[in-house]
C-alpha cells in the first residue's frame, strides 16, 4: 500500500484513501454520519425515559396505591362525615337570630379557665351557627392547641369527635402525613414528584408507538401481555392530563407546611416590623368587633378565622385575620387583615403571596370539591383508572421478566440437548 492509497490529502477535490470523492459525495457522507449521530442520540434519550418510567413507577406502584385509594375516600369525605354524624352542628337555624361570638368565647374560657383563646374560626358554608376555637396553656401555640366546637346561636360548647378518631380523619393523616407529621408531607411531595417524571417519561416512550400504529389501538390477538400494554398506553393517555394535574397539587400541597415557614420568615417578619410598636398583649377588643372591622375592609371577601395577638401567626398588637372571597376562584383563596387589638379597628389587608395562592388553589383541584357531585364522580373514575394503570404496569414487568426468563430456560435446555 503506497502512500496515496493509505493517507488523505486535499486538491481541488477530497481523496479518499486513493479514490477520487466530490465535494457532494462527502457532504453526502457527513449528512449519513450526522444522521446516524441523531438517531444514536434519540436512542439514548428513549433508553434513558424507558429507563426512568419501569424503575420510578416499581419504586412508587404501593405507596401511589395506597393514596389512590385513600383519595376515593376522601373526595367523599363531607359526605361522609355527615352521614356517620361526625360534623358539628348548630341547635338551630342559621336563619335565626343567634347570640354574639365572645359568649361562645366565654363558654369556652368557663370550661378551661387555665387556659387561653389563641385562634377562632367560623365556615358559614358548611358549618353554619358553629365556631372553632382553639385553646393553650401559656406559652404554647397553634400547634398545641385544643380544638373545641361552640354552638354560636346557643353560646355553649358542644361536642365533636377527634379528627383522629373518625375514618376521613385517620385516611387523611394516611394520605396526607404517613402518619410522620411534616416528615411525611415531604415524603408525599417526594412520591409527587416521582410520580410527575414516571407520567413525563412514560409519554416520551409512547410517542414512538404512534408512530407505527393508530392512536388507542389494542390488539386482542397479540397475546394477553399486548393486550395489557395496549390498555395501559390508551387509559394512561386518556387520564395524562388530570393525572398531571394531581400530581402537582400533590406535590405543592406536600411542601405546604414549608411555604407557610417562609411566609412567616418573610411578610408575616415584615408586619410585625412594621408595626413594632403596637405591643398589646392583653387586648380587650371583643372577637365580634375583629369580625366586623375586618368585613369592612374588602369588598367581597369575609372573615373566617382570626388568630389573637399572642400566636405566632400574628403581631403582638393585632389580630390576624384571614378573609375568604365570596365567589369565583377567590372562593378558595385568602386575604389577610390586621385589626388593632387595642381599638378593634382595621390597620390593613393585604394579598398573600403567588406561592401561597398555588397551594391554596391546588387543594380543590386535588381532591375535586369545587364543582359538587358531578365532578366527584369524575376525579374518582380518573383515580381508579390512573390505580388501574398502576398496577398493571408493575404485573407488564413483571410478565417480561418472566417470559425472558423462560426463553434463557428453554435456550438452556436446548443446549443440553
Amino acid at each position: 500500500m503506497n502512500y496515496n492509497q493509505s493517507h488523505y490529502y486535499l486538491n481541488k477535490n477530497y481523496v479518499m484513501f486513493g479514490k477520487k470523492v466530490t465535494a457532494s459525495d462527502a457532504q453526502s457522507a457527513s449528512s449519513l454520519d450526522k444522521s446516524k449521530s441523531v438517531k444514536a442520540s434519540h436512542s439514548r434519550w428513549y433508553r434513558s425515559n424507558l429507563w426512568i418510567h419501569r424503575w420510578i413507577s416499581l419504586i412508587v406502584v404501593i405507596p401511589f396505591a395506597i393514596l389512590s385509594i385513600t383519595g376515593v375516600i376522601l373526595i367523599f369525605h363531607e359526605e361522609i362525615d355527615h352521614a356517620l354524624g361526625h360534623e358539628p352542628t348548630a341547635s338551630i337555624s342559621v336563619n335565626g337570630e343567634h347570640r354574639p361570638f365572645s359568649d361562645s368565647i366565654k363558654a369556652a374560657q368557663q370550661a378551661y379557665p387555665n387556659e387561653k383563646v389563641i385562634m377562632t374560626s367560623i365556615d358559614e358554608d358548611h358549618h353554619p351557627g358553629v365556631m372553632l376555637i382553639g385553646m393553650v396553656e401559656e406559652g404554647k401555640g397553634v400547634r398545641d392547641a385544643r380544638w373545641l366546637y361552640a354552638d354560636v346561636p346557643a353560646a355553649k360548647l358542644v361536642e365533636a369527635p377527634n379528627s383522629r378518631e373518625t375514618l376521613t380523619g385517620f385516611l387523611l393523616e394516611l394520605h396526607a402525613q404517613w402518619f410522620m407529621g411534616f416528615i411525611g408531607e415531604l415524603i408525599g411531595a417526594l412520591i409527587a414528584l416521582l410520580v410527575f417524571l414516571s407520567l413525563v417519561s412514560g409519554l416520551v416512550v409512547y410517542a414512538p408507538y404512534v408512530k407505527k400504529f393508530l392512536f388507542g389501538i389494542i390488539r386482542r390477538q397479540k397475546g394477553a401481555r399486548i393486550f395489557q400494554l395496549d390498555l395501559h398506553n390508551l387509559i394512561g393517555s386518556a387520564v395524562l392530563g388530570w393525572a398531571l394535574v394531581v400530581t402537582i397539587t400533590g406535590f405543592l400541597l406536600g411542601i405546604g407546611t414549608v411555604a407557610i415557614g417562609v411566609w412567616q420568615m418573610t411578610e408575616l417578619q415584615r408586619l410585625q416590623q412594621t408595626y413594632a410598636a403596637a405591643k398589646t398583649i392583653n387586648p380587650n377588643v371583643q372577637i365580634d368587633q375583629v369580625y366586623q372591622a375586618a368585613a369592612s375592609g374588602s369588598q367581597g371577601w369575609h372573615p373566617t378565622s382570626v388568630y389573637y395577638p399572642t400566636s405566632e401567626y400574628s403581631t403582638q398588637g393585632h389580630y390576624l385575620v384571614l378573609l375568604q372571597g365570596s365567589e369565583g376562584i377567590q372562593e378558595k383563596l385568602l386575604r389577610i387583615a390586621l385589626v388593632d387589638a387595642g381599638t378593634g379597628e382595621l390597620t390593613t389587608v393585604e394579598d398573600i403571596p403567588v406561592y401561597l395562592k398555588a397551594i391554596f388553589l391546588s387543594q380543590p383541584l386535588h381532591f375535586g370539591n369545587y364543582g359538587g357531585l358531578a365532578l366527584k364522580l369524575l376525579w374518582t373514575l380518573c383515580t381508579l383508572m390512573t390505580l388501574f394503570i398502576t398496577v398493571n404496569g408493575a404485573w407488564l414487568w413483571w410478565a417480561k421478566r418472566k417470559q425472558k426468563k423462560s426463553q434463557r430456560r428453554s435456550q438452556c435446555n436446548c443446549g443440553i440437548i
